[in-house]
């Protein structure tokens, strides 16, 4: 049963043009990224460039060496700058194929367990354990609940995925049916059906320092810790998942992603189309 029905002339230049410094942002990058597990070469620098700079603006620097001084100093104002880098942005269902595989071969294996446990690690806005919900809802075979954990580092993306509600780019790879069927819409917005919603549980957590919330039988970290994450911090990662994972359990990373060459003794490739791994039977 379903959970729910339904500046033209010469103007000043733009601001970005004007307010970039253009020293020093490498060294700053290569300086200030791997003491908090980041690896500077997986991120669009021009892009994470404006934010950075942003953030110097609001606390008066405007060199990178001096406000790399700052984040050495300062344990909370590194912090703020993990944050902004790490945000990142979904959509529901996002990657077809990857909820396709999930819906024909991962969940269906799934239901045939008692008690299975999901978990979308790095869940940004909630639109990735809220679509594997969805997908849950939607298989037709006998199956028991799942439960459904999600959690992500940055608290503001977790208040929005609590909140449940989306603008309309977020659902553009959503089937129109599941549109009208587990979603109203709020004036410009859509907001996900109640039943929906308070069936994922959400809390803070970081993958780089706290320990996997429980046991699960599927694992999802998409575009998260194996792209930003450093080597160092990938394989960890991938340990603390492999450990987290019941028997058989599967993990689901981004589509541009791979493992870390180290984790090969921790994980088959189960349906390597959606970049979906099995935990390796243990040795």
């Amino acid at each position: 049963m379903s959970l729910c029905r339904e500046t033209g002339g010469r103007g000043p230049l733009p601001v970005e043009r004007a307010s970039l410094p253009s020293d020093g942002f490498d060294a700053f990058l290569s300086e200030a990224l791997p003491p908090i597990g980041l690896s500077p070469s997986a991120f669009r620098r021009r892009n994470i460039k404006r934010r950075i700079v942003r953030r110097m603006e609001s606390a008066g620097i405007h060199e990178f060496h001096r406000y790399l001084d700052l984040v050495q100093r300062d344990p909370e104002e590194l912090e703020a700058l993990r944050s902004i880098l790490v945000v990142t942005i979904s959509r529901f269902f996002r990657n077809a194929n990857v909820f396709h595989i999930l819906s024909r071969e991962v969940l269906p294996r799934l239901a045939e367990k008692s008690q299975p446990v999901a978990w979308s690690a790095g869940c940004a806005s909630g639109e990735e354990p809220y679509s594997v919900r969805i997908a849950w809802e939607e298989l037709s075979v006998e199956k028991p609940g799942l439960a459904l954990f999600a959690s992500d580092v940055d608290p503001v993306s977790l208040e929005r995925a609590e909140a449940g509600s989306y603008p309309e780019s977020s659902l553009r790879e959503l089937p129109a049916a599941f549109r009208r069927k587990y979603f109203r819409r709020e004036g410009n917005s859509y907001r996900i059906c109640e039943a929906v919603r308070n069936s994922v549980r959400f809390r803070r957590l970081d993958l780089l320092r706290d320990p996997s919330p429980g046991r699960f039988d599927l694992i999802l970290c998409r575009n998260a810790a194996f792209t930003y994450f450093s080597p160092e911090k990938r394989l960890a990662v991938a340990g603390t998942f492999a450990a987290a994972l019941r028997k058989g359990g599967y993990l689901v990373i981004g589509r541009t992603e791979i493992l870390p060459r180290e984790a090969v003794d921790l994980f088959e490739p189960a349906f390597p189309d959606g970049r979906i791994y099995r935990l390796r039977p243990a040795r």
